[in-house]
């Protein structure tokens, strides 16, 4: 008993409250847009606030779960993990129910999960470990293809069942991210960029209609006038709002019914409208500081595998984000991406929650590592080690080379290229140099005269 009492208190003693008290200050602001957004509808705001409140406390129970594992013990598994988010997302073949035009989510009476949401956390901690594991040789095409392997698999499991192109986009962004992170050289991401600039043409040719008068409704909004009508009166309930907004329960947009899907999409609008651009600013100040924060533990996180776990939460939330403010401004495509902590769902919140977990269950293991006196970051683990020692030299020296030589062969060519030049340029120079060659020639008349007068001395 005493065992489990140090556990708990261990546990409390490690928070990081800063994240759990932002995630439930955005849920509670949350809760009460959607009371608002709900207030006017039929059957009132009772069903949606239970629900919404329901998902809160699962997630707030799988939040304090997942920050209690350590997730690092889980890895040698991670292709089996990899292989039942595959499966997951390839369950909506037969068990999929549509909605809004996307085969997207799985029912079971009343209850309703959206597995692209949850494979968001599995896709993170797969890829994580996956480049954990090419960390040395991250920069090799055999690396990058294997990694690229691991994106597309996923991105097909998504589409092909669903066709919901929009849900697939955040796992590129969190591929990105993780890979700068993980050290990835710049010049991969320039050519990267030109191959997708490339394969525009292509993928348009995939993309269904409307998906693609989703894009084009930006630049014409003749061309889709539903898309536009939705993202037109989101720009009205936002400006109406003004400076201070026009008061809870008071946007005529909102509470006329006029605003489409204002509790889930489009709650952003809402917040605009009612709260004004001050409501607005808190919550997207919120929100950075939440995702700064996100960012901060990976940056002193135990190993390169939790901080790449803290990298990819943090870019999903990043990404979710700024779409959503884009969209409801009509300045982004609608992707039906969810505001984080903000939006009406069951499996946004709980999947955020769970994220945060995930984010916590880190920051504490670096706050127990330093509690015990352990070093917070593993800084040099027997990989690195064996790497010193293929590459020559003892002490200061394997510490010289280990820093100027790269795993790829191709900055060895270089590091080689860049000396060898300038020690093979001293001895042109020096022998067009008039005083070396002054030298040299006294030097020489100087052999001479001896030679010269050591023969006549013989004689």
């Amino acid at each position: 008993m005493q065992s489990m009492k140090e556990k708990i208190s261990r546990y409390f003693q490690t928070m990081d409250y800063v994240l759990l008290i932002l995630a439930l200050c955005c849920s509670v602001f949350g809760l009460a847009l959607i009371f608002s957004a709900t207030h006017a509808m039929d059957g009132g705001s009772a069903r949606y606030m239970a629900i919404q409140t329901l998902a809160i406390l699962l997630g707030l129970v799988g939040f304090t779960i997942i920050s209690s594992i350590d997730l690092e013990r889980f890895t040698p598994m991670w292709r089996l993990v990899f292989l039942i988010n595959v499966l997951f997302q390839l369950s909506l073949i037969f068990f999929g129910y549509e909605n809004g035009g996307n085969r997207s989510w799985l029912r079971f009476g009343s209850i309703g999960i959206q597995p692209a949401e949850l494979g968001k956390l599995l896709f993170v901690f797969t890829f994580a470990k996956h480049i954990n594991l090419l960390r040395y040789k991250l920069n090799r095409v055999k690396s990058l293809v294997q990694l690229g392997a691991h994106l597309l698999i996923i991105m097909l499991a998504i589409i092909l069942p669903s066709k919901d192109v929009g849900m697939s986009l955040p796992y590129v962004f969190i591929a990105v991210l993780m890979l700068f992170a993980a050290g990835l050289s710049l010049k991969w991401f320039a050519g990267g960029l030109i191959l997708a600039c490339a394969a525009v043409p292509i993928l348009w040719q995939v993309l269904d209609n409307f998906q693609k008068n989703r894009i084009l409704v930006l630049f014409d909004p003749t061309i889709a006038p539903d898309t536009y009508w939705q993202q037109q009166q989101s720009r009205i309930a936002i400006g109406s709002g003004k400076l201070f907004g026009t008061g809870f329960l008071k946007g005529s947009q909102t509470q006329n019914n006029r605003l489409p899907e204002k509790q889930t999409d489009f709650i952003f609008g809402v917040a605009g409208e009612e709260w004004g651009l001050v409501g607005c600013m808190v919550i997207v100040i919120a929100l950075m500081i939440l995702i700064f924060r996100v960012f901060y533990v990976s940056f002193y996180a135990p190993s390169q595998i939790s901080s790449l776990i803290c990298v990819g939460i943090g870019s999903m939330l990043l990404f979710q984000t700024f779409e959503n403010i884009f969209m409801c401004l009509g300045i982004g495509p609608v992707m039906g991406l969810t505001l984080p902590f903000f939006s009406y769902g069951g499996s946004s919140i709980v999947t955020m929650f769970l994220a945060l977990g995930m984010v916590v269950g880190i920051s504490r293991k670096a706050k127990h590592r330093k509690l015990s006196g352990l070093p917070v970051t593993e800084t040099v683990v027997p990989e690195q080690e064996a790497e010193k020692r293929i590459h020559g030299g003892k002490g200061w020296l394997a510490d010289l080379r280990a820093l100027l030589i790269d795993d790829t062969e191709q900055q060895k060519r270089k590091i080689s290229i860049e000396w060898l030049p300038k020690r093979r340029k001293k001895n042109p120079k020096q022998e067009n140099s008039p005083k070396h060659g002054t030298k040299k020639k006294t030097k020489k008349k100087h052999q001479d005269t001896n030679d010269t007068t050591d023969g006549s001395g013989a004689e």
